[in-house]
């Protein structure tokens, strides 16, 4: 009996080392992926939008609904097109083209309605 509570006492230490081991692996890893930058879309009208990217052959962003955002992180790339879109009520509006430049945190917002004026800005490329 003393000998089943040693084992599991054992096998607790372990598994608490490997979580540890991760923890700490995941820890480091995040300042790496941070300096890569983030590309995100923030819906600020009264509509959604989301981001496509054509040299990833057609990646897009989750849709951000009205006051919500979406963001993905890439590995370094130089320079990029993204393709920027509303959607309300089943129809998709396309907004513009913009460069960015992976290495830098960029955020697309969008603005205005749909039906009327829809619009974005870009700011950190």
């Amino acid at each position: 009996m003393a000998k089943n509570v040693q084992n599991r006492r054992r096998a607790k230490i372990v598994g608490l080392l490997a979580v540890a081991a991760t923890v700490g692996t995941l820890a480091s890893a995040s300042p790496a992926l941070a300096a890569t930058g983030a590309t995100g879309v923030c819906s600020k009208g009264n509509y959604s939008s989301y981001l496509e990217f054509p040299y990833r052959g057609g990646l897009t962003t989750y849709v951000a609904p009205p006051g919500g955002c979406s963001s993905v992180h890439f590995g370094k790339y130089t320079s990029e097109p993204v393709n920027v879109y509303g959607y309300k009520n089943g129809v998709t509006v396309y907004l513009g083209t913009r460069n960015i430049n992976d290495l830098k945190k960029s955020v697309f917002r969008t603005y205005g309605s749909i039906p009327g004026s829809p619009y974005f800005t870009l700011s950190g490329s």
